[in-house]
């Protein structure tokens, strides 16, 4: 029946390819439509009598998640068509996606529109096949060419979306069209009367327009050469139209010689960030930034506490971001005498302010851009950013910082010029407030980089006004002045542009210029800026110097002394911390402040390990408790959530790291007196967690399962690896052992031995499964490692490093698969670091290596990875990760967040593991197993406040100038079960450790110390 349907569909749409669309469904009939829904958002379909249109009903019940309206449809897709249909809707700001999915169900593609505004009646909507993208699944062929089934589909918007409402729809046709040709033919040109008119013979898609030479006037478009429609009467050089289909175009212009107009394709020109970019290269390197050059651009994050949603960016360059998705304010110095322009060949003109690339401004070195300068960077006090401009005739230091509160903080700006010659100088300092953002074009993930419109700039009592935000310069500037897009960006239209009261640009890229013209002898320096918001009346200094006083205090609570080779460990740790609560929004824990401005459970609770180790139990609890609070009624925890509310989709890692999260807190929590209270308020919670989680255990535990997958947590798309389809991950099913463990310790600690004892027996019994399948797996695969996940035997280290921190079941796992694992590992890694193996990226979650070798004691490896794992800090200087690094540093590719938080805490228990970590199986705490013999040799070692979780640790290993070492355990965790260890790595002879003349006995090259011990001397073997 399927396939008679699928064939007469078929054959109506080739019948109907010359002359009419196909009626896929005219929607009367709605029997063949389903209505489903994700966890707690209610739908319905119901018959809309006025227009015969098919209504999908949904409440998101104020949780994140969609509805959807479904039927089996299947179809044979031709070359080319457009898909339309008639939609209508009650509410807006949520997100639209058309969905086609293949018969397997794996494979999707889709048309995905956010915040799509419904109209009030059906309207007609149009999706061409360019509109339609693979979303995702396994198959390799990613073009559509079939599918079985069509789905409408409402998600809850990431800005101010979910509620209740409906979604209607029309009649759903398909009309095949001739695919366009590989090269068009060369239009007819009309030339007469001060215009020329161009016929392109046939319509012809197009978004923007590219004035290779000359200027237009005014540009029309028409479809029958009769009625002609506006699209500009004050055209730039570059114009991004959005989606236009015309055959005819006339432009308009003044002069003898018509302009040089190109059409730039949806290909082309896909958005006007490549508007942007075709500007950008016509004009001087260095007057717009590096992003729109085809260059990856780094960049770092400023803001306050908990303030990420309303934090900046600062560019490697000296760009700074004022706001998420907002504009940016671009330095440049100008060297010249005062009131002076770029150069006397550079007047006004009508191509776009592009006239400057006749002669480029810095051709007599007289302005100095990010393209002449060589730039370094730095921190100030770990957190606040620095860039340093070095030239020959002028040096600047561009400094980011913020206070205030998380929710309204203000972003401060500094900037010292300093004269490096022998002789005075005349300066301008040139801020431009720029119409786009740091945060670059190819970001694409919640908050897209690249352009932030603004409708207006405005300046005014001392206080620069666009689109949400206000910048009130420390000075007033020598002048301030700003021209819309259609003047051009130029540094040289923006110098001669009128002066700035007012200006409303109907493209929404005005520029604004601030210049300070200043006089600076020789060898000295001169500093301003600016800050957003008005009327505080504090110093800019004074306001630099607390920021930074606030954030050495913050960071500091564990104090570490290691030998100088060491510090850039030390320094990326503090860096580490800040960068975690500077990517917090409120309560929630983020890996990000742009393409990940959402909170994740697996983020969130690997944060929490981090931050408790460095005594940050405030910023963990309050995500905990805040987290906590959107779990299902059901007691499955959300993958993530957001202002939306909590995201149903199943990732199976979620209810073990909450449940980790909340032990973890516990077990770190008020120095020493664990929290009982924290426990209680969650025991409710952790109840229904530990029931979920056992079912999904005993949903896989069928007579006659393969053992591969018997008794593990059911599929998921939790491993970002395995987003193509869900996989049996060992990733959820560490994640999910250590969920048991958890819960068995949280119900031990408040007394209720009935579910302790038997949430033990599953805790053991799960234990087993997990070790079995793991063997199975190596067997069926033919493996000499630990696969990634069960039904693909495939490898993936960084994922396993999870059996070993937080689930700490190596001593459950298979040795020669621990050790195979490892070993591949680390060949991979080798080949790469020598560059015997190409490769084309990796992301620095990679820093979960580090602590599975130290903890399997190959501290040499640990090093190696680890001094590698350096090289590529971002720029260097800011002690951060990208989410994704790239062996070509210019290679323009999607990022992630910089710095990413979730790798800042990878970064943080990697390090601390260095230094000490907890052995769960005897109880122990093992210090110095990541201290290199390198290290031991160079000098000191000292640890002043390490939170464990057993109590603090603090302890110092010194180095005698006569030879030998001395071990001081100034605290002792109070409530360590088990003993305290020293370990020794490396392959040297192990030193002679004595207490008070009393010889102690090494087991292996782990020292165990007696109990009462706080000196002990280890003396160098002869």
């Amino acid at each position: 029946m399927k396939s008679i349907q699928r064939f007469l569909i078929t054959f109506a749409i080739a019948a109907c390819a010359a002359a009419h669309a196909a009626v896929l469904d005219d929607m009367k009939d709605a029997t063949p439509w389903k209505a489903t829904a994700s966890d707690q958002v209610k739908a319905t379909v119901r018959r809309d009598v006025r227009d015969d249109s098919l209504c999908l009903d949904y409440d998101f019940s104020g949780v994140s998640g969609y509805a959807v309206l479904r039927r089996e449809l299947p179809l044979d897709w031709p070359a080319d068509f457009a898909l339309t249909t008639q939609l209508k809707g009650s509410t807006s700001s949520n997100d639209l996606q058309i969905k086609l999915v293949d018969a397997s169900g794996d494979n999707v593609w889709w048309v995905n529109r956010p915040a799509f505004d419904l109209p009030g009646t059906l309207t007609d909507q149009t999706f061409k096949r360019r509109h339609i993208a693979f979303a995702w699944g396994p198959t390799e062929d990613r073009v559509l060419k079939r599918s079985q089934f069509i789905e409408f589909v409402v998600v809850a918007g990431q800005q101010g979306g979910g509620g209740a409402g409906a979604l209607c729809v029309g009649a759903l046709n398909l009309d095949p069209r001739e695919p366009a040709p590989a090269t068009w033919p060369e239009p007819r040109r009309k030339l007469g009367g001060g215009e020329v008119t161009l016929d392109f013979q046939r319509l012809r898609e197009f978004n923007g327009l590219w004035f290779a030479s000359g200027a237009a006037t005014r540009i029309e478009v028409s479809d029958d050469n009769r009625r002609w429609k506006l699209l500009s009467a004050r055209p730039g050089r570059a114009m991004f139209l959005g989606e236009q289909e015309w055959r005819w175009l006339r432009v308009r212009y003044e002069g003898k010689k018509p302009p040089e107009v190109e059409l730039r394709d949806a290909a082309q020109w896909p958005d006007r960030n490549a508007a942007v970019a075709e500007t950008a290269k016509a004009l001087p390197r260095g007057e717009l930034p590096r992003a729109f050059l085809g260059e990856q651009n780094y960049w770092t994050v400023v803001g306050v506490d908990g303030g990420a949603q309303r934090s900046g960016l600062v560019s490697e360059d000296g760009a700074i971001e004022l706001s998420r998705g907002g504009p940016s304010i671009e330095p440049a110095v100008l060297i010249g005498a005062p009131g002076a322009g770029l150069h006397p060949a550079f007047p006004p003109r009508g191509d776009g302010g592009l006239g400057a690339a006749r002669r480029s401004p810095e051709a007599d070195g007289r302005l100095v851009t990010w393209a002449q300068a060589r730039a370094e960077h730095s921190l100030v006090e770990h957190a606040l950013p620095v860039v340093q401009w070095r030239h020959a005739e002028v040096e600047l230091r561009v400094e980011a910082a913020a206070d205030g509160p998380a929710k309204d903080p203000k972003l401060l700006a500094r900037y010292t010029l300093r004269n490096p010659t022998a002789k005075p100088q005349h300066y301008s300092l040139l801020l431009a407030l720029r119409p786009w953002q740091v945060n670059p074009p190819q970001q694409f993930l919640s908050t897209p980089g690249g352009i932030s419109p603004l409708a207006s700039v405005n300046w005014a009592n001392g206080a620069l006004t666009a689109t949400g935000v206000s910048i009130q310069p420390s000075e007033t500037p020598t002048e301030v002045r700003a021209s819309p897009w259609s003047s051009g960006p130029g540094l040289a239209t923006l110098l001669q542009a009128p002066p700035l009261t007012h200006l409303l640009d109907v493209d929404t890229l005005p520029s604004t210029l601030m210049r300070f013209d200043l006089d600076i002898p020789a060898g000295e320096s001169r500093r301003l800026g600016w800050m957003t918001g008005t009327g505080d009346t504090v110093p800019l200094d004074t306001r630099f110097a607390l920021a930074a006083a606030q954030w050495r205090d913050r960071l500091g609570a564990l104090e570490l002394r290691l030998p100088p080779q060491a510090q850039p460990v030390v320094d990326t740790m503090r860096s580490a911390l800040a960068q975690i609560l500077m990517s917090r929004d409120g309560p929630a824990l983020r890996p990000g402040t742009r393409s990940y401005a959402r909170s994740w459970v697996r983020d969130g609770a690997m944060m929490v390990a981090g931050l408790v180790r460095m005594g940050e139990t405030k910023a963990a609890q309050e995500f905990v408790d805040w987290f906590g609070g959107y779990i299902f009624e059901s007691g499955k925890v959300p993958c993530c959530v957001d202002q939306r509310g909590a995201d149903p989709v199943v990732e199976n890692d979620s209810h073990g790291q909450y449940l980790f999260a909340v032990a973890e807190l516990w077990r770190h929590s008020n120095q020493g007196q664990q929290d009982r209270a924290l426990l209680e308020r969650h025991w409710p919670k952790v109840q229904k967690v530990v029931a979920w989680l056992e079912a999904l255990r005993q949903s896989e535990r069928k007579p006659g399962a393969d053992t591969r997958f018997f008794g593990l947590m059911p599929p998921s798309i939790s491993h970002e690896g395995y987003s193509d389809k869900p996989a049996y991950s060992y990733w959820d099913d560490f994640w999910a052992l250590r969920g048991y463990k958890d819960a068995v310790q949280i119900a031990q600690a408040l007394g209720d031995t009935a579910n302790a004892v038997r949430w033990a027996v599953s805790r053991d019994e799960f234990e087993a499964d997990l070790t079995a399948s793991i063997v199975a797996t190596a067997q069926h695969y033919k493996l000499d490692h630990i696969a990634g996940a069960a039904d693909r035997g495939d490898f993936d280290a960084t994922s396993t490093t999870m059996a070993l921190n937080p689930a700490q079941a190596e001593n459950k796992l298979p040795p020669e698969l621990l050790r195979g694992t490892f070993d591949r590992y680390l060949a991979e890694a080798d080949a790469r670091i020598t560059g015997t193996k190409a490769w084309k990226d990796y992301t620095p979650y990679e820093l979960r290596n580090v602590s599975a070798l130290v903890r399997l004691g190959r501290v040499d490896d640990a090093h190696r990875l680890l001094a590698w794992f350096f090289t590529h800090q971002r720029p260097a200087g800011w002690n951060q990760w990208a989410e994704v690094v790239l062996p070509d540093a210019r290679r323009v590719q999607f990022l992630g967040d910089m710095p990413h938080a979730w790798i800042s805490s990878d970064y943080l228990r990697a390090a601390l593991d260095l230094l000490a970590y907890e052995r769960e199986s005897t109880g122990s705490l093992v210090l110095g197993a990541g201290i290199s013999p390198a290290w031991r040799a160079a000098g000191d070692i000292g640890v002043t406040g390490m939170s464990t979780a057993w109590g603090r640790l603090d302890y110092r290993l010194l180095k005698r100038a006569n030879g030998g070492w001395t071990l001081h355990v100034d605290r002792r965790p109070e409530r360590l079960p088990g003993d305290l260890r020293l370990a020794w790595p490396g392959t040297g002879l192990l030193p002679r450790a004595n207490v008070e003349s009393q010889q102690l006995a090494w087991q292996g090259r782990e020292l165990p110390l007696p109990a009462g011990a706080t000196t002990i001397q280890l003396e160098t073997a002869p």
